[in-house]
């Protein structure tokens, strides 16, 4: 897999990728409520591109993977007692992780999260932050071999004002 920036001619096959990333973990248990879609909304996606915030991976020429590192937080990051205290501007979030599930299994999660922890270092930031809808195990235990630790548990509130829990973790790069 290679890992490179997003450019503002990915956003149609990106947002295509996120879409059917959507779909998929809407059939999971974890999310009773089915496809939640839209997560990374548009103007994330885009923000994230202009900001060169947005990586890809890439296998044969297709986007097949994707996150977003910036510093926008979840409100609900202000209600937690986080390992390492910092200002906003030093703690790196991550966003929207994803890997195409014909792709599964080959540690391109791995990859991106040792991406997105060498681009917060050469950043400077001072920790980084995620979050994880409560239930999705996989993902909590890749995080965690990766040197994030639960944290706490939040309620997050959707659109459709449906509550959710959040499993936050924290990491020092």
């Amino acid at each position: 897999m290679i890992i490179r920036p997003a450019k503002a001619g990915d956003l149609r096959e990106i947002m295509d990728f996120y879409a059917m990333m959507c779909a998929e973990l809407g059939k999971q248990d974890f999310l009773p409520e089915g496809n939640k879609g839209g997560f990374p909304p548009i103007d994330m996606v885009v923000s994230a591109i202009d900001n060169s915030e947005l990586f890809v991976g890439e296998e044969g020429g297709q986007i097949m993977a994707a996150y977003i590192l910036n510093n926008d937080a979840d409100p609900a990051y202000s209600t937690v007692s986080w390992q390492i205290t910092v200002p906003s501007e030093q703690a790196s979030v991550l966003h929207a992780l994803r890997v195409h599930p014909g792709f599964g299994g080959k540690g391109y999660a791995s990859q991106l999260v040792e991406h997105a922890i060498h681009v917060a270092k050469e950043k400077n930031q001072r920790a980084v932050r995620l979050d994880c809808i409560e239930g999705n195990t996989v993902p909590h235990r890749m995080y965690q071999h990766h040197g994030f630790k639960y944290i706490d548990t939040v309620e997050k509130y959707s659109l459709q004002g449906t509550t959710q829990g959040r499993y936050l973790t924290g990491g020092v790069p």
